[in-house]
C-alpha cells in the first residue's frame, strides 16, 4: 500500500482520527452531562448504592484536566488532518504543513507542562492533607516519550518548511 495520494494508508489513518475524534467528544460529553451531576446530586442524596462516589476536591480538577486534554487533542487531530489532507492530494510541501506541526508541538508542550504541574499540585496536595484525600494519587514524572516526540515535531517543522520554500523557489525557477 502507498504512503500518499488517494487508496493509501493515509487515507486510513485520516479516517481513524475522524473516529477518535468523536470518540473524545462523546467521552467530554458523558462526563459533564452525567459524571458531573451526579457528582452534586450524591452531595444532596445517598446515592451510595449505586457506587460510592470520590470526594469532589478530586472530581473538579481531573474533570477540568480531562477537557483540557479532549480540547489539546481535538487541536492536534484537527491539524494532522489538514496535513493528511495535503498527503492525499500528493503535495506535502506546502507552507501550511509547517504551521500546523508548529502548532501541533506546542500544543503538546504547553499540555504536557500543564499536566506536570496537575500531577505536581495533587503530590503536593497529597502530602499537605495526607489521609484526607485518600485516593489521590501524585507524583512527578517526566514523560521522555512525549519530549524525544516534540523534539522530533520541532525538526520535521523545519523539514516541512525547507521543503516548502525550495518548492516555491523551483515554481519561479524558469
Amino acid at each position: 500500500m502507498k504512503a500518499l495520494g488517494k487508496n493509501s494508508i493515509t487515507v486510513a489513518i485520516d479516517a481513524g482520527l475522524g473516529v477518535l475524534s468523536w470518540a473524545l467528544w462523546i467521552a467530554l460529553a458523558l462526563l459533564f452531562l452525567f459524571g458531573i451531576p451526579a457528582l452534586i446530586v450524591d452531595q444532596f442524596y445517598d446515592l451510595s448504592w449505586v457506587a460510592k462516589a470520590p470526594p469532589p476536591a478530586l472530581v473538579w480538577p481531573f474533570a477540568i484536566m480531562f477537557a483540557i486534554f479532549v480540547l489539546a487533542a481535538q487541536t492536534v487531530i484537527s491539524r494532522l488532518r489538514k496535513i493528511f489532507t495535503t498527503l492525499i492530494a500528493g503535495d506535502p510541501f506546502v507552507p501550511e504543513n509547517a504551521v500546523h506541526m508548529r502548532t501541533i508541538w506546542i500544543v503538546l508542550v504547553v499540555f504536557e507542562v500543564l499536566n506536570m504541574g496537575f500531577s505536581s499540585g495533587a503530590l503536593m496536595a497529597q502530602k499537605w492533607f495526607g489521609g484526607a484525600l485518600a485516593g489521590l494519587k501524585g507524583e512527578f514524572h517526566i514523560n521522555w516519550s512525549l519530549w524525544m516526540a516534540v523534539i522530533v515535531l520541532i525538526v520535521l517543522t523545519e523539514i516541512f518548511r525547507e521543503g516548502a520554500k525550495l518548492r516555491q523557489e523551483q515554481k519561479l525557477t524558469i
